[in-house]
């Protein structure tokens, strides 16, 4: 089965380089009060605390600085990502509800944590023209057809594609009506059914061709976008400038997403969760040495015990014949 792709994989990448050889170090640990630090040894660099205590978890340092969540009364129980969704991207990322998590930051902060991103403006431009009637994704198909059922049509007629496309340049420099160009009077019956029952004539003939692809304009437009790009205020501007082909509600378009410092203290804390539950489980089990020592003891009291037992004595056939 095909994981699926992560949308913050570049953060994640990010993540991953900076804290490939940090570590866990345990400050405090009693109970509900914890004092967690994840560094690169010999320096704290890109280091960040994890502090908890009932109903809360903050986190400070390099990254993952001045953030506050409260929710339930364990929060490293909260946050820990399931088993399950340990591996869930296919970049190996954990599956991570971000906007669940800016949800339960302290002080109503989840709308400080999204910032202006021109990607997402440009994926709103690109979506909403692969979606417009003259300029999407059906628009271009539609066109095609046309040009197919055109093309047939010069063929039937014993003409080349450079003869059609003469024909259509005719047709854009208004010396040929579409009344002209869809002209079949000299098809036979038995041909234009055809031609219907393959293209259906009458929904293409009934449409002008249009001189500029769909996808070619489509792509110009695209093109302008990203001119504006950078700034929200400007791309904003440019959206309510091309309202004609975007529509006026434009304003409703949510062109944020999670800032990268968010992301990394969203990464930050799975980690920190993590390893500590890797050193839970560590503490939680006896050393090497006390296992073998647990082990030679069980194995000298099976041996006194059976060194106790009173030993029984096999019957002898000569005694039993006697007996009876």
């Amino acid at each position: 089965m095909t994981k699926p792709t992560n949308p913050y994989a570049h953060a994640y990448a990010d993540f991953l380089r900076e804290t490939a050889e940090h570590q866990l170090v345990v400050l405090h640990d009693d109970g509900l009060y914890r004092h967690l630090r994840i560094q690169k040894p010999g320096t704290r660099m890109w280091s960040w605390d994890i502090t908890t205590w009932p109903g809360h978890l903050a986190t400070s340092g390099d990254i993952a600085d001045g953030y506050m969540f409260t929710r339930e009364l364990d929060m490293i129980d909260f946050l820990s990502v399931s088993r399950r969704c340990r591996d869930y991207y296919s970049d190996g990322a954990p599956s991570i509800d971000v906007r669940y998590w800016a949800e339960k930051l302290c002080g109503g902060r989840a709308h400080e944590v999204k910032k202006y991103d021109q990607d997402v403006f440009l994926r709103h431009v690109k979506d909403s023209l692969g979606e417009h009637e003259d300029l999407g994704d059906e628009a271009q198909h539609f066109r095609e057809r046309q040009l197919a059922l055109l093309l047939r049509v010069h063929e039937l007629r014993g003409l080349d594609e450079a003869a059609m496309q003469e024909r259509l340049r005719a047709h854009w420099r208004k010396e040929l009506s579409d009344v002209e160009l869809w002209a079949a009077d000299d098809l036979s019956d038995e041909q234009f059914e055809k031609l219907d029952s393959e293209f259906d004539w009458s929904e293409l003939a009934d449409a002008p061709v249009s001189e500029q692809l769909p996808a070619e304009r489509a792509a110009e437009i695209l093109a302008e976008a990203r001119m504006y790009a950078g700034d929200e205020h400007e791309a904003r501007e440019w959206l309510h400038e091309n309202s004609e082909t975007f529509g006026e509600d434009t304003w409703e378009w949510d062109l944020r997403d999670y800032d990268i410092h968010f992301l990394f203290t969203c990464y930050g804390i799975d980690l920190a969760v993590r390893l500590y539950r890797e050193h839970q489980a560590q503490q939680a089990e006896p050393p090497e040495s006390a296992r073998l020592s647990n082990r030679f003891l069980g194995f000298l009291a099976r041996s006194f015990r059976a060194l106790g037992r009173p030993r029984q004595r096999a019957s002898h056939p000569a005694t039993e014949a006697v007996q009876s």
